[in-house]
């Protein structure tokens, strides 16, 4: 099985979207689609996941945190459109999880076991 990770966006938050980040302080989101090609007895496929990476930087201090999901997706497109909800609502690696049980129950083409 080949994976490749591939940059989708980023975003950041500041001292604007929330108080708990104090004013020097910032984090950063980036969002990664997981391409795994699966080999199977009689043909090659590829399956979806997410990975997103926090970084914190607060007075020179880094802190990161990921969180990845693979093969999670069964279509491109749905890949796509999860990772633009991810990113416009800025979710952070320790919400991820959830919000794809969350899509996965309302059949978005998400599925988690």
């Amino acid at each position: 099985m080949e994976i490749i990770k591939e940059f989708y966006g980023g975003t950041s938050i500041d001292c604007n979207d929330t108080e708990y980040i104090m004013k020097k302080g910032k984090i950063e989101l980036k969002y990664y689609k997981i391409i795994s090609n699966i080999v199977g007895k009689k043909n090659k496929h590829k399956k979806y996941g997410i990975e997103v990476v926090k970084k914190y930087v607060n007075n020179n201090i880094v802190s990161e945190e990921k969180k990845g999901i693979f093969n999670c997706i069964e279509k491109e497109e749905v890949a796509d459109r999860v990772l633009e909800l991810l990113k416009v609502n800025k979710v952070s690696p320790i919400n991820v999880v959830d919000i794809l049980e969350d899509l996965s129950s309302k059949k978005e083409g998400v599925i988690i076991r």
